[in-house]
């Protein structure tokens, strides 16, 4: 009991010190109204308080006073809930600072997904990972240094090993000719683009794909590829560093196009930029990328643009620590793959390829080349 009552003290302190109470007047006499406490969960690995707001305190309190709750109670903290309700997790424990990709670990866990992505752990060992195939559209961002390129690596590396080419197609742009390389000559690559101008050709054959997949649901009277009486592939399109292209509105309205309606028809997005660009994620295009993941942001507001709140309090100095949005918001320790690896990992995967440096490779066997085939009869 006397525990209950000093931790109970202390998130009073904290709620004190985040200024989050309601101020009430009574003459020359001032007072003030904490949140009500309605539980206290105190166990070896983290304490949880559940509590909820009066009416008049401002929601966004919690996530703008973060650094003042994490003086009182701790650094390591997560708030989670909405409008009144909301809990506040204090973890005792620490991440692991580095933890190496390993695809016979992870294989286990996602054996019974289709298009599986694990790409690390939380603060208590479990698994972060989730099933493209329902939750089809996801946003990386975060500094220089985050761990981007190889969070990139690892989602795709899992992809190549687990899926056929005939269950998965890859549409990869690699606008800052960085690290998506690495993939060309892979079986499952239909395209692999360098520049912008290189991106039209399979864009637009993909949203014709897009179309003649619509009209199959239509005549088959189904509302989803899962639902066909044959399989079609799922097609990945993946652009990093989305900025680059801001200018080229036409390419721009197809992204948004394949990341709003692509869900039933098999067609998945995924979107890196270093910095969130709130013109560019515009409301339609950031409703639609349904999981969020984001290194270290430069400040706040940066974070509230990429759709992770507190990932400016990563520390920068945890390589590989990251925070990811799906329901609430979760840190955690990313795999790490690096180059070297990765080609290792990719080499029995990949076709012989001539040019060692295509802009655009197309692959006869692919969904693009059974469409071109169409388009010449």
């Amino acid at each position: 009991m006397f525990e209950k009552l000093k931790l109970r003290g202390k998130l009073i302190k904290a709620f004190r010190t985040a200024e989050i109470y309601r101020v009430i007047k009574c003459g020359d006499r001032t007072s003030y109204q904490f949140p009500k406490i309605h539980r206290i969960d105190h166990q070896h690995t983290y304490t949880r308080y559940a509590f909820s707001l009066l009416n008049g305190i401002d929601p966004e309190l919690l996530n703008k006073k973060r650094w003042a709750l994490r003086q009182v109670l701790g650094s390591n903290i997560e708030v989670n809930g909405s409008l009144k309700n909301f809990s506040i997790t204090v973890h005792h424990k620490d991440l692991p600072t580095m933890l190496k990709y390993d695809y016979e670990t992870i294989h286990p866990h996602i054996e019974k997904m289709e298009l599986p992505v694990c790409i690390g752990q939380e603060i208590y060992g479990n698994f972060i990972s989730w099933d493209f195939a329902d939750l089809e559209t996801l946003l990386i961002s975060g500094e220089i240094g985050a761990g981007k390129s190889s969070l990139m690596r690892v989602i795709l590396t899992t992809w190549v090993k687990y899926a056929s080419p005939q269950d998965l197609r890859l549409v990869l742009v690699d606008l800052k000719r960085a690290d998506l390389g690495l993939f060309h000559g892979i079986e499952h690559v239909d395209a692999l683009c360098f520049e912008a101008k290189d991106m039209r050709k399979p864009f637009a054959l993909l949203r014709a794909e897009m179309y003649r997949r619509g009209d199959l649901l239509l005549e088959h009277g189904v509302t989803h590829i899962s639902r066909l009486p044959f399989k079609l592939p799922r097609i990945v399109v993946v652009i990093d560093e989305m900025s680059i292209v801001k200018r080229e509105t036409d390419l721009v309205e197809m992204i948004q196009q394949f990341a709003s309606q692509g869900r039933a028809l098999g067609v998945h997005t995924i979107i890196a930029m270093q910095r969130p660009d709130a013109d560019l994620l515009n409301s339609a295009l950031k409703a639609n990328l349904r999981v969020r993941i984001s290194g270290r942001q430069a400040d706040a507001i940066n974070a509230k643009v990429a759709g992770v709140i507190g990932a400016e309090e990563i520390d920068a100095a945890a390589r590989g620590r990251m925070k990811i949005k799906i329901d609430g918001v979760k840190e955690f320790q990313a795999y790490f793959l690096d180059e070297g690896a990765c080609k290792e990992i990719l080499t029995p995967y990949k076709t012989l390829v001539k040019d060692p440096e295509p802009e655009l490779e197309v692959v006869s066997q692919s969904i693009f080349g059974l469409l071109e085939k169409e388009e010449q009869r």
